[in-house]
């Protein structure tokens, strides 16, 4: 693996690993909280050109998360432990998150990159490598 293609499987994971915190934000406000009336909820608002284009690149977010999630479920599970206390430890800007699971996190974090790449490239999420 080349360092452009560590960097890009490692800018994909980064998109995935928030994208993966919004849904479980939104998962449990939606089950904490309801509305309290239940007229407004067929009403329609009126989105400026900035609002739509943002809700189209959440969109756009979204799939391209989903893709990652097929192909990290199809790591082992110490790869995948390897891999959330990576992004949970680089959310933080610390090293506190760990793992009995990862073993060797460092190792297993690789070589789970590795892994992905191929998958990540079947479903286009990168592109192939251009010969100089």
């Amino acid at each position: 693996m080349t360092q452009d293609q560590s960097d890009e499987v490692e800018h994909l994971l980064r998109d995935w690993f928030e994208w993966q915190c919004r849904q479980s934000i939104a998962m449990h406000a939606k089950m904490y909280y309801r509305p309290a009336d239940s007229m407004g909820r067929q009403s329609i608002t009126n989105r400026t050109c900035e609002e739509d284009d943002e809700a189209a690149y959440e969109w756009a977010d979204s799939l391209q998360s989903e893709q990652v999630q097929l192909c990290v479920d199809d790591l082992t599970i110490e790869q995948r432990a390897a891999i959330s206390t990576t992004m949970r430890n680089k959310a933080s800007d610390a090293m506190v998150w760990r793992s009995v699971r990862a073993g060797s996190a460092h190792e297993t974090y690789q070589q789970a990159k590795e892994d992905l790449l191929p998958m990540l490239k079947r479903r286009g999420l990168i592109g192939e490598e251009i010969p100089a």
